[in-house]
């Protein structure tokens, strides 16, 4: 899943834990003597398989270089055995992970993996539910009630969000409008104060009317289990990615070399073809199963699976965008708001955008809003604060502050006047987030403006950023995330204030594309 995950573990805290000892033992016959043991890890799904298939081989007396070997069966997450790959004496012998990209990340611990098997077996990815019908696209589930274990964690559900992005080319969505599916997905997620933690948990929502996420192979294991029943396994029309389960030796001992080998032969086999299909895999081939279960006999489109660099930047988007938000809003209501381009003016360009973006968050994100222009808080004083920062679903005097929001927003263009009080404004709105900092969250201030600093008797730029760096918390950091829009804003200014924080900084030259700077913005936070 993810290529650099072991920096990513650290700040997520996935993959804490040791391994599940799923142990072999062997008895020695004739064909081989002594004995050598090789460690295998294996994902969670085809563990079962190589369980028995292990035990086949050791019961027929199978031997490297005449030393019977003993198959020692471990069930580990792909980033639980990536966490050891850097440490000889905690590495596994035989990796067999669930998706052939982790096996290409290996060499960044320094290890140089033999792929002896591309793939033993196949899972396609599907979407499940009560009489599922194929939707057009992944994008289209992503926008739904969906069920679905954490993608960190989830090799299926990893490959669902990448299949989402891999699919661009297929249904022709933009960049934009993954945006505007990534965004409330990731913090819907978030928010759950329940997250599915099985694939049952998973397959309960979708018994219950939400879409699921989860591989052929889970589906109809759970199915044979008696589980879930009533759930059909469909595919978006666009396609779907496939679990491939490689095998690789990590070792450099001719004997783990000779076992990898036997067992890839094994799983090659009728009788490892037969033990797959028992167990729900698809063959190497992508065969339909046998049984008929899972997605049946029909065609089924496959998206390729994406380099390692898409893995990671998806992955470390998702992690960043599940955390909750808490964003002190910030909009110039300076006399330059009013100008129009293609008929509209800018602030109407810039509510907007701003309405669309309010609908990306679920209900526990925190939105604040100022508004801005020289001496409009009082003299010497540019900036006024027109809604605190509250929970979007919190309500006050019978409404939400979601609908707050957008009832301020709309006031905004009765308050266009002046010049751009830029710089003080920005020193007091990161200040003001900083003093009431939450932990919990991800703290920033989202400062929209059309113009330059045009405030006299204000901070000027370097004094501006060297309080900024001065003042910095590393225990309360506060972003910017600095939007400008039209021909007349100060990218360099913006751009400069944005580091000051380690922020962004983003620029429509037409403000015609201010919404989809807005997408891209709430992307990068």
């Amino acid at each position: 899943m993810l290529p650099v995950l072991l920096a990513l573990l650290a700040v997520t805290g996935v993959g804490a834990g040791g391994f599940v000892l799923v142990g072999n033992t062997s008895e020695a016959n004739a064909e081989c003597e002594g004995s050598v043991t090789v460690r295998l890890a294996a994902a969670a799904e085809i563990a079962p398989v190589l369980g028995e298939a292990t035990r086949d081989l050791e019961a027929d007396g199978f031997g490297a270089g005449g030393t019977c070997v003993d198959y020692d069966l471990e069930i580990a997450a792909p980033e639980q055995v990536a966490e050891t790959l850097s440490d000889p004496e905690k590495a596994p012998d035989l990796w067999a992970p669930d998706l052939s990209v982790w096996l290409s990340q290996a060499a960044l611990s320094g290890s140089t993996p033999v792929t002896v098997s591309q793939s033993l077996a196949k899972s396609p990815v599907v979407v499940v539910g009560r009489d599922a019908t194929p939707p057009a696209s992944w994008r289209e589930v992503g926008m739904n009630t969906v069920a679905y274990l954490d993608p960190l964690t989830s090799s299926a559900s990893t490959a669902a969000l990448l299949s989402a992005f891999g699919e661009m080319s297929v249904t022709g969505a933009t960049e934009a409008e993954m945006g505007a599916m990534m965004v409330p997905l990731a913090q819907r997620y978030g928010a759950q104060p329940d997250k599915p933690t099985t694939v049952q948990d998973v397959a309960k929502a979708a018994d219950a009317g939400a879409l699921g996420v989860m591989t052929e192979q889970q589906l109809v294991s759970i199915q044979d289990a008696g589980q879930a029943r009533r759930l059909t396994a469909t595919t978006p029309k666009s396609g779907t990615m496939v679990l491939d389960y490689p095998l690789a030796v990590m070792s450099d001992e001719e004997s783990t070399l000779q076992a990898g080998r036997r067992l890839a032969e094994y799983l090659a086999s009728a009788d490892g073809a037969e033990l797959l299909a028992v167990n729900g895999f698809r063959d190497p081939e992508n065969t339909p199963l046998p049984s008929g279960g899972g997605l049946g006999k029909g065609k089924l489109e496959v998206l390729p699976t994406p380099g390692p660099d898409a893995v990671t930047g998806a992955l470390r988007r998702w992690a960043v965008l599940t955390v909750p938000s808490r964003s002190l809003a910030v909009v110039d209501v300076s006399g330059s708001m009013d100008f129009k381009d293609a008929g509209r003016s800018r602030i109407s360009l810039a509510i907007a955008a701003a309405n669309g973006a309010l609908k990306l968050f679920p209900d526990n994100s925190q939105i604040g809003l100022w508004a801005f222009s020289i001496d409009l808080g009082g003299r010497k004083r540019d900036h006024t604060s027109l809604l605190p920062i509250r929970g979007l679903g919190s309500v006050s005097r019978g409404a939400s502050h979601r609908e707050a929001l957008a009832a301020a927003l709309d006031e905004l263009p009765q308050m266009t006047y002046g010049g751009t009080g830029l710089y003080d404004t920005s020193l007091a709105a990161i200040r003001a987030v900083r003093d009431d900092y939450r932990a919990s969250a991800v703290n920033n201030v989202i400062l929209l403006t059309d113009g330059e600093n045009e405030d006299p008797g204000s901070l000027s730029l370097n004094e501006l950023v060297s309080k900024i760096e001065s003042e910095r918390d590393p225990d309360r950091p506060v972003s910017v995330i600095a939007i400008g829009m039209g021909p007349d804003a100060d990218a360099k200014a913006l751009e400069r204030i944005a580091e000051a924080t380690d922020g962004r900084s983003y620029v429509a030259r037409d403000p015609q594309d201010i919404a989809k700077v807005f997408i891209d913005a709430m992307l990068a936070r």
